[in-house]
């Protein structure tokens, strides 16, 4: 590694490649040449873009501003970049994958969608079943049957978990919670080495709104990367 007269280190991509970053300075590189094409914001949006950034960095004046930029070895203008260049990375997805944006939401609407479920496990099937009995017969809540008797985390809030991704589940659970209808309790089902007993609280729906196509833009704009940085690593192997 050579240190510069600036300060500042020039790393070589051997380097790079040893730490684990050589395939994140490629993405930033690809990001910056795609952005050409995008304007930076006006002086409205910028602003809003740096009162967002100085509290996101717990930075409450100019002087902190100051301070973080000197210990960054950044100027002004190179700060300005930083703050800008998410959005405008956000405005590059979103204008060339809107109309994308429908049919790719419709495939990935399963693992956005949200579950709130309650949830006991134990090792022993009969026991599961009587407990599952009780719960059904109204002999005593799911709540009091898991603060009592499941032998996971879930015992410290009477088996109640979520909202929460409904990728986030065991498979085998998440797919028994896709065909379930809010209020439905389960008889037991057996997931590894635990009988389960599991109801639906309530399913939380995703829509198509402006963060959830925020959110699918970028998505899709990483897709894009790694399909430009994939082709120039076979180019550069076939050459």
């Amino acid at each position: 590694m050579v240190v510069s007269t600036s300060g500042r280190h020039d790393v070589s991509p051997h380097q790079l490649a040893r730490w684990g970053l050589w395939h994140q300075v490629q993405r930033e590189e690809c990001i910056d040449h795609l952005l050409d094409e995008i304007q930076q914001p006006d002086a409205q949006q910028f602003k809003a873009l740096q009162e967002q950034w100085l509290q996101a960095h717990e930075l409450p004046n100019q002087q902190a501003l100051q301070g973080w930029l000197h210990q960054q070895d950044l100027d002004p203008e190179d700060w300005a970049e930083l703050v800008t260049r998410p959005w405008r990375w956000q405005q590059w997805c979103h204008g060339h994958f809107k109309d994308q944006l429908t049919t790719y939401y419709l495939k990935r609407k399963p693992l956005l969608d949200r579950v709130s479920y309650s949830l006991l496990r134990v090792k022993d099937k009969a026991l599961a079943t009587e407990l599952y009995l009780r719960i059904k017969e109204g002999e005593a809540t799911f709540e009091q049957v898991a603060s009592e008797y499941s032998a996971g985390p879930e015992r410290n809030s009477g088996g109640q978990l979520g909202p929460v991704p409904m990728q986030q589940p065991h498979p085998v659970l998440a797919r028994l919670l896709q065909v379930s209808s809010p209020g439905q309790l389960w008889s037991p089902k057996q997931l590894e080495n635990w009988w389960i007993v599991v109801r639906l609280n309530q399913l939380h729906t995703t829509e198509l709104d402006s963060n959830t196509a925020q959110q699918l833009a970028l998505e899709l704009g990483e897709q894009h990367l790694e399909q430009i940085l994939e082709l120039s690593k076979t180019t550069a192997t076939k050459s």
